[in-house]
């Protein structure tokens, strides 16, 4: 098994190296179209050493200005699988986040990757493995999600790895400002490392949405008539979306923390155009479909494990894995 999980390791550093890998022409959504409805199940998410090769592939050939599905300052991470093998205990994650991953399908995705290369943990006293969780709230930006219950509540899970997946909610709207999210966003740290003062912060950054323009025209019907006041509403990309993850590479840049720029790999402006072409965005223009998550997921969880046990050969990768 430990051979086996290797092997696993080094696919996923290979498919990262090679994004352009071919992709069926009916999309990653047709590919995926057994993944259904809102009420998703975690076992729909986890690997099989058949598949395990077409799970850990890159954003789909049709995507156009992709980056490699890389996480920047990877060497942040260190310190959580050297303390997963040190004191020989599960790794304990925790991500926390917006309605993105208050539709279960993000997480889950997440978690069954990490879990497919370090083990799965039962509980969180485990000798080895993950133990993986989340807490998540619609609508949510980071300031409003962190009330004093829920900081007590993760302070409580104690988690080695906390995944912070924020920003559609603070940059949605043409009124985004990089000061005040830049204030919240270092407020919430502060708040987050006085309660969990082990932890280390894995940022993400939000992956894109449409918002509705109002627009407002004329029309004169008929000669002599009086014009008449006609509203219409289009869709349009989020130009704040840009913005939003700069701001948020940059306060990571800034406190060398570790960050998965979402926005970025999967198109940067040309992001939410690259899945609503695939068909992995929901009529809303805003959250994505089961299927859009789960690319997603399994694509932030690739990352970890690229991290954890790619170029930087982390002792956990070998010595750690729960025997099957």
């Amino acid at each position: 098994m430990r051979y086996w999980t290797i092997a696993l390791c080094l696919l996923a550093v290979f498919a990262l190296m090679d994004r352009m890998q071919a992709e069926p022409e009916t999309g990653y959504a047709a590919r995926h179209a057994g993944v259904q409805g809102d009420e998703v199940r975690e076992r729909d998410f986890t690997l099989t050493a058949a598949d395990s090769l077409a799970a850990l592939r890159a954003l789909p050939a049709s995507f156009s200005n992709t980056q490699a599905n890389l996480i920047t300052r990877p060497e942040a991470l260190r310190p959580v699988f050297e303390r997963m093998e040190r004191e020989g205990r599960a790794l304990r994650v925790l991500q926390l986040g917006d309605s993105h991953v208050a539709a279960k399908t993000f997480p889950y995705a997440v978690k069954a990757q990490m879990q497919e290369f370090w083990g799965k943990a039962d509980s969180d006293s485990a000798a080895c493995g993950v133990s993986f969780d989340y807490m998540a709230r619609n609508g949510a930006t980071i300031a409003k999600f962190l009330t004093a219950e829920r900081l007590a509540a993760i302070s409580e899970r104690n988690p080695d790895l906390i995944i912070l997946s924020f920003g559609t909610n603070e940059c949605h709207g043409m009124g985004y400002r990089e000061e005040v999210h830049r204030a919240e966003l270092e407020a919430a740290l502060e708040q987050l490392r006085a309660a969990c003062p082990t932890a280390v912060f894995l940022l993400t950054t939000p992956p894109g949405d449409y918002l509705s323009v109002r627009r407002v025209t004329y029309r004169r019907q008929g000669k002599g008539r009086k014009r008449r006041r006609v509203v219409s509403y289009q869709s349009r990309p989020n130009p704040m979306s840009s913005r939003c993850a700069a701001l948020i590479g940059q306060v990571a840049a800034e406190q060398q923390l570790p960050v998965w720029d979402l926005h970025t790999i999967a198109g940067g402006e040309e992001a939410v155009r690259n899945y609503v072409a695939d068909q992995l965005m929901k009529a809303d223009r805003i959250h994505f479909t089961p299927a859009g998550y789960e690319l997603q997921g399994r694509l932030l969880g690739e990352a970890i494990v690229a991290a954890g046990c790619g170029e930087y050969k982390m002792p956990a990768c070998a010595d750690n894995i729960c025997p099957q």
